[in-house]
């Protein structure tokens, strides 16, 4: 996937660092480092991409759907938005197992073909992926990658293994990407060299061939960042872009021009151009759905409101109720949320609910039991 190139120069990346203020950031503020080394730190990002062969496309699997009931002011669950999940870190397993016996993942990168010293493990902590740069400056990675995916929502937790590097640079990232020429991609990606480690949202534009201009989209400038961080990307390819760190929105966009139409491959990898030894990006807790929204659908005409309450009575999310249907954004939680679905009228008043606590998913689609005991399917 990565064989070749291209610096970003610096006044690029200073323009985009100026760009970044205009964007909707949530970083910390105090300490900060300047803008000098977070300018430093993002110089050190340019991979560029090449296409892998497609591969199958694979449908969702092991989503739990409740039993429906047909009793009037029941919500059953009628569509499950999950589409994978791999904890990677229920089981252990060599890289000669991972390589033999994978059903979902597929590994690769450029470090056989550079030469390089690379290798891949589970354990209890998670997929670990390691490579070493066969020489200084020179850039090598090896990653998992997922099948052709036509799911909005990828999620992961990324850990990346020291805080600087001597010289060169290490990065370590959660990368979607389209599986269609031109190459481009956006990752929430750790960048560490010499002077410390930054967390971005990066997108790419590039050629058939590989990735050639990198637009920073947002950047924690805040000092002592995380080794370990929780990173969900939403997109649709095209336009529409968010990015959770943390369960804390730090970038939404629905005015870009992506350029990177689904299906989509999640990539989890690392690269470097540090030859000193070989560093390990760790991943756990991998899932993506179909989208970021739960939709219940066929609610009675005196509906007001469809909301999300997790087992404890707390209220997680809630919409209106538009044309006897409710569109809930639930894309900053830890999906599945426990919960309960409801729907009420403009008093408050319970018209309906779920038999029993669900897990739910973004793309879930829900549907209300009329009084005739019917349920609309989906269409």
């Amino acid at each position: 996937m990565k064989n070749t190139y291209f610096a970003i120069s610096v006044a690029i990346i200073a323009i985009m660092f100026v760009a970044i203020g205009i964007q909707n950031v949530h970083a910390q503020v105090n300490p900060s480092l300047s803008n000098s080394t977070v300018t430093a730190i993002l110089n050190q990002f340019n991979p560029a991409n090449q296409a892998i062969p497609t591969t199958s496309y694979v449908p969702p699997s092991g989503c739990p759907m409740p039993q429906s009931s047909n009793a009037t002011g029941t919500i059953n669950k009628i569509q499950c938005g999950l589409y994978a999940s791999d904890p990677l870190n229920n089981d252990t397993k060599t890289q000669e197992q991972l390589g033999a016996n994978s059903t979902y993942w597929v590994y690769g990168g450029d470090a056989p073909a550079e030469n390089a010293t690379y290798s891949y493990y589970q354990d209890t902590q998670g997929l670990h992926i390691g490579v070493q740069a066969p020489a200084n400056g020179t850039y090598a990675g090896y990653y998992a990658v997922t099948p052709n995916s036509n799911a909005m929502l990828f999620h992961a937790v990324l850990t990346s293994p020291v805080r600087t590097v001597p010289y060169g640079d290490f990065q370590n990232g959660l990368y979607v990407q389209t599986t269609q020429a031109p190459v481009n991609y956006v990752t929430c990606v750790s960048i560490t060299d010499n002077i410390g480690t930054v967390w971005a949202l990066v997108h790419t534009y590039g050629s058939p061939y590989g990735s050639l201009v990198f637009d920073t989209l947002w950047v924690d400038t805040s000092a002592d960042q995380p080794l370990t961080r929780d990173c969900t990307i939403i997109t649709n390819g095209h336009n529409y872009l968010k990015l959770y760190v943390d369960n804390a929105l730090v970038y939404s966009s629905n005015t870009l021009a992506l350029g990177m139409p689904a299906p989509f491959n999640a990539f989890l990898e690392p690269q470097t151009s540090y030859d000193g030894a070989q560093l390990f990006g760790t991943y756990n807790d991998f899932y993506s759905a179909l989208d970021e929204n739960v939709k219940v659908i066929n609610n009675p005409s005196n509906a007001a409101v469809a909301q999300i309450v997790d087992s404890s009575g707390n209220l997680l999310a809630s919409a209106p109720v538009i044309l006897g249907n409710a569109t809930i954004d639930i894309g900053r939680y830890h999906l599945p949320a426990t919960a309960n679905i409801q729907v009420l009228d403009s008093g408050n008043v319970s018209l309906a609910s779920s038999p029993a606590v669900q897990s739910v998913y973004g793309g879930d689609v829900y549907s209300v039991v009329t009084n005739n005991g019917n349920t609309i399917p989906l269409h």
